[in-house]
């Protein structure tokens, strides 16, 4: 293409004129930066990226009642796509034959299922109303966004009696417990808490991954027992991802003070501290200074990676979209970094990884293949 064309070109695509598919070829330009075959000088390459940067969509989504800003989170195929193609060493990006059109995996969405004491379950869901339970004076509602909240009143009776919240993959739930806790729980995980909070302490049980903001009782701390961590904690904000088939758990402070336990060995956590820990060791490991926003990324909508291997990625693909994953070839050792909505389908999520030029996916059914 010679530099009138890409300069009209670039023109209708800022007056909006261009069709989708040459709107398309501006975009994948622009995440691919193919300099070479441009016949642009390097001011005239700097001002044309800078329009298409300025020209991508920033899509506002709304989603299980609250609002999910893609553009906030570091414009999604900009940032991701530059920094994947930075990370694997600016290889050319291959020619996307037949790119993923097979099938529509969509992402998951609000649901789960609550089990009560008596062993009765209920589904959690948009559709599913629930009609006024009351257990031992605890009445459980589903709020007009669709949330799950325990209400507790004086008359609670001291029973030892448990609820659990399990969200399948590709599904994600909140709660509201009877203290006035609130929890997140992300996909593929499990919470179990007593209905009435009784004894000197308050202790739930977590598998998988959640974000607690937790209700202030100096006289009651709160306990969370996951996978190789114990974490006490009075009233604070904190992360903590437990999943049993991912390496680490990690327990992420944001907000008030921590202990996190491992045996003998503890740890007090301060704001933008993680407490990371492996079933092969005792030892509690204290990093500094963590992007607590790429912990949460999770709850706002968001798939954040930093310097993420592809298997641990995909992991998180898998419990989102509900999906299995295999892998073909050496995959070992590649690691990226990006940003990319948990709100798109699946195919745009692969398509924009793909865009590397490193890696390959194909989708059969729900089965998608990585290949180098």
């Amino acid at each position: 293409m010679h530099k009138p064309d890409i300069k009209d070109l670039l023109e209708r695509y800022k007056s909006g004129d261009c069709t989708e598919q040459e709107r398309s070829l501006v975009e994948t330009w622009y995440l691919t930066w193919d300099t070479p075959s441009l016949d642009l000088s390097e001011q005239e390459l700097i001002s044309d990226l800078e329009l298409i940067k300025q020209e991508l969509p920033r899509k506002r989504r709304r989603i299980g009642g609250y609002f999910q800003m893609a553009a906030a989170a570091a414009v999604v195929l900009i940032t991701l796509t530059a920094v994947f193609y930075y990370f694997n060493y600016r290889e050319p990006v291959r020619n996307l034959v037949n790119p993923i059109e097979l099938g529509k995996i969509v992402p998951g969405t609000n649901k789960a299922t609550l089990t009560l004491a008596d062993g009765s379950t209920v589904v959690l869901d948009a559709a599913t109303p629930i009609d006024g339970i009351n257990q031992f004076g605890v009445k459980i509602n589903k709020s007009a966004e669709g949330k799950l909240v325990y209400v507790s009143d004086k008359n609670a009776k001291v029973a030892d009696a448990y609820n659990t919240i399990i969200t399948p993959k590709g599904g994600q739930y909140e709660v509201t417990l009877p203290d006035g806790t609130k929890v997140w729980l992300n996909a593929a995980s499990k919470l179990r808490f007593p209905v009435v909070f009784a004894g000197n302490e308050r202790q739930v049980e977590l598998s998988g991954e959640a974000y607690f903001e937790v209700a202030r009782d100096r006289k009651k701390p709160f306990k969370v027992k996951a996978e190789q961590q114990e974490i006490m904690v009075l009233g604070t904000h904190f992360n903590v991802n437990a999943y049993k088939d991912d390496a680490f758990t990690k327990t992420t402070l944001l907000e008030g003070s921590v202990r996190v336990s491992k045996g003998s060995a503890q740890a007090l956590l301060t704001p933008g501290q993680q407490a990371v820990s492996n079933a092969g060791s005792a030892v509690i490991n204290v990093r500094k200074d963590v992007d607590i926003q790429e912990s949460i990324a999770w709850k706002n909508g968001l798939f954040m990676f930093e310097q993420e291997d592809i298997f641990s990625i995909m992991n998180k693909i898998s419990r989102w979209y509900d999906i299995v994953v295999e892998y073909r070839g050496d995959l070992k050792g590649k690691k990226y970094s990006g940003n990319i909505s948990k709100f798109e389908d699946v195919t745009e999520v692969l398509k924009t990884m793909q865009l590397t030029g490193s890696i390959q996916f194909k989708i059969e059914g729900r089965r998608i293949i990585v290949m180098p």
